[in-house]
C-alpha cells in the first residue's frame, strides 16, 4: 500500500478524500461568483430591500466582496442555506410558505444563470499533486458541500475530473458535514475501509467529518478559512497546501 508523506509523517492508505473549496479550489472566487448570482436573482424576485437583508442573513457583502466565512453562504449546503434565506424573506413580510417557495426559486434561477466552471480556479500546485497521487495508485474522492453536478462540471473544465474515482455532494447523503455520511458513501462506492482512508480539508467541519467516520488520519490545509491554531487542535497534521503532500 502506498504512503502519503505529510510533514514529518508517513501515512499508509489507499484512498484520499478531499474537500473542494479552500482545499483544491480558491474558495474566494467560487463563493463570490455564487453570491453575486444569488444576489441578482433574489433582488429580481423579491426586490432590493429584501436582497440587502438577504446579504446580511447569509453573511456576504457583494459590493465589497467581504464574507463571513463562518456564515451560512460559506459553510452550508444549498438546501440549508435556502432555509436561512427563506427566514430572511419571512422576516421581511412574506408568509413562511411563500418565503420558502421564493427562496427555492431564487436559488434555482441563480444556479441556472451561472456558467461553468462557476468561478472555480485550482490552487497552485494542486494539479501536480493530484496527478502524482494517481500515478502512485491512490484512489481519489471529493466530499463537498457544493452540488455534485456543479463540482463535476467544474473539474471537467479544469481538466482534473478523470483523476477522481468518486464525487459526493449534499444530494447524495441524508446529513452534511460534520456527519460522516459523505465519507461513508465514498467508502461504499470505492470498496475501501475507513482505516485505509485519509480526509483532507481546510475547515474544522472537514476534520470533524473525518473523525466521525473514523478514517486513518485527518490532514488540515491552510489555503481556506481556518487558522493554523484551530486546525492544529483537531487535525493529525497541518500543511500549507496540497502542494506539500508527497508520496512513497
Amino acid at each position: 500500500m502506498p504512503k502519503l508523506i505529510v510533514g514529518n509523517r508517513a501515512i499508509e492508505c489507499s484512498l484520499v478524500i478531499f474537500d473542494k473549496d479552500g482545499t483544491l479550489v480558491d474558495f474566494r472566487t467560487v463563493d463570490l461568483a455564487l453570491a453575486k448570482a444569488r444576489r441578482k436573482s433574489v433582488e429580481r424576485i423579491v426586490g432590493k430591500d429584501v436582497a440587502d437583508f438577504w446579504e446580511k442573513a447569509v453573511g456576504i457583502d457583494t459590493k465589497s466582496g467581504k464574507f463571513d466565512y463562518h456564515g451560512p453562504l460559506a459553510t452550508l449546503p444549498s438546501r440549508d442555506e435556502i432555509l436561512a434565506s427563506a427566514t430572511a424573506f419571512y422576516l421581511k413580510g412574506h408568509t413562511w410558505e411563500d418565503a420558502k417557495n421564493l427562496a427555492e426559486r431564487a436559488y434555482a434561477e441563480a444556479d441556472k444563470s451561472m456558467e461553468p466552471p462557476y468561478g472555480a480556479r485550482l490552487l497552485k500546485g494542486v494539479e501536480k499533486a493530484l496527478k502524482k497521487l494517481k500515478e502512485y495508485g491512490f484512489k481519489l474522492a471529493i466530499a463537498s458541500t457544493d452540488a455534485r453536478s456543479r463540482t463535476m462540471v467544474s473539474f471537467k473544465i479544469l481538466k482534473v475530473d478523470r483523476l477522481f474515482d468518486v464525487f459526493v455532494g449534499p444530494e447524495d447523503v441524508a446529513n452534511g458535514k460534520p456527519a460522516p455520511d459523505m465519507i461513508l458513501e465514498i467508502l461504499k462506492r470505492t470498496d475501501c475501509r475507513a482505516q485505509d482512508a485519509v480526509m483532507v480539508g481546510d475547515s474544522l467541519q472537514d476534520i470533524r467529518m473525518g473523525r466521525n467516520a473514523e478514517v486513518r488520519a485527518c490532514i488540515g490545509v491552510l489555503t481556506g478559512i481556518t487558522a493554523r491554531a484551530d486546525l492544529e487542535g483537531s487535525a493529525d497534521v497541518v500543511i500549507d497546501s496540497i502542494a506539500r503532500i508527497d508520496v512513497s
